[in-house]
């Protein structure tokens, strides 16, 4: 069954929706993010999980020990009071420390997911907190017959946990997992990087041109080249990435990766007007990757992370067209920008660059 694809391009819209569906729930919730960060949103949304459990749904939350502490760190007492409360109304909390299956404390959980019954799931780059209204994000609905994909995804990052690696692990084809009619992927830390080569393949499979918009662009070598060499074929290339981020030095250190794929002929453009924390790509034949991975190392390689590819001509075009949109408050990195800055900062540059993987 094909499933119906909504996209949000305001993050608010996306939490109004997420809470007026979360009422039809009538067997199972599942959500898993790196942070529920108490708030206006997140006060309206604990309620309604806590009503569902009470009528007998099966209401599961999981966020990241680091995630719910760091990503605000003045709500973290708050936080924590908040998911007791959860527990106490019957949501089922886990707290992600990893363990187990040669994981380290690096390897964290940064999916953005809501699983509700078989029929409707959430995905995109917002998790739960009021901060997220005020950057630019995209999250999708999905609606359909989405079976207990990512119910069962729940279960086997749980037993990835402290407390859950006694639990057996699901039964699932990694390489052939889907949601309705698009395909979901994974990166496993020490395990999979399936997220990985479904970007390569939406950009080596373009013939015409790309889009690429992500809170970070740090690619590694092998997906640099790749972008490079089709930009020198004739691809259009398009990078939109956000000039500010929450790590400053991943902001000096994308200088070298942007300079690089504009010297090919890649136009990348450096969104100046807030933090663009999407992580989107697609390509002129309209495959999408959608979902949670940042493009840099990290994401792609040490970090649990959910992204899902999908074919959507209307989703194609909303994704073209705030694109579009964000270029107009974008700067566009040209080959002779990185040249032109001091000595300092591409020292500074090289420095953040080498460091990256542990930012």
């Amino acid at each position: 069954m094909t499933s119906r694809n909504t996209i949000f391009t305001k993050v608010h819209h996306f939490y109004e929706n997420l809470v007026a569906t979360l009422p039809q729930a009538q067997a199972r919730i599942s959500m898993l993010y790196f942070t529920f960060d108490d708030g206006e949103w997140a006060q309206k949304i604990a309620p309604i999980l806590c009503q569902r459990a009470a009528a007998g749904v099966d209401v599961r939350l999981m966020v990241d020990e680091f995630g719910h502490v760091a990503d605000n760190p003045r709500h973290a007492l708050r936080n924590q009071r908040l998911l007791a409360d959860l527990k106490t109304g019957g949501v089922k909390v886990e707290i992600f420390r990893p363990h187990g299956h040669r994981l380290t404390l690096s390897n964290r959980l940064h999916t953005k997911i809501c699983a509700i019954d078989q029929t409707t799931a959430f995905i995109g780059g917002s998790n739960i907190g009021d901060h997220y209204t005020t950057w630019d994000d995209q999250n999708l609905r999905m609606d359909g017959d989405l079976g207990d994909t990512f119910h069962t995804l729940y279960d086997f990052i749980k037993a990835h946990t402290y407390t859950g690696t006694s639990d057996p692990l699901p039964k699932m084809h990694l390489s052939r997992l889907f949601a309705g009619d698009a395909q979901v992927w994974l990166t496993v830390p020490h395990q999979r990087r399936d997220i990985r080569r479904a970007l390569l393949n939406i950009i080596l499979d373009a013939d015409k041109s790309i889009y690429i918009r992500n809170w970070y662009f740090i690619p590694d070598r092998e997906i640099l080249d790749a972008l490079r060499s089709q930009a020198q074929n004739g691809v259009t290339v398009n990078v939109l990435l956000s000039d500010r981020t929450r790590v400053r030095p991943i902001d000096v250190a994308n200088y070298i990766h942007g300079h690089k794929l504009a010297q090919s002929g890649g136009q990348v453009y450096r969104y100046t007007g807030g933090f663009l924390h999407d992580k989107v790509a697609w390509n002129n034949r309209g495959q999408i990757l959608f979902g949670s991975a940042n493009m840099d190392k990290k994401a792609l390689r040490d970090n649990f992370e959910c992204s899902l590819t999908l074919q959507d001509p209307a989703l194609t075009w909303e994704l073209r067209k705030a694109f579009e949109a964000d270029i107009e408050r974008s700067v566009l990195q040209t080959p002779t920008l990185f040249p032109n800055c001091s000595l300092t900062h591409k020292a500074i540059s090289y420095a953040c660059n080498l460091a990256s993987p542990w930012l």
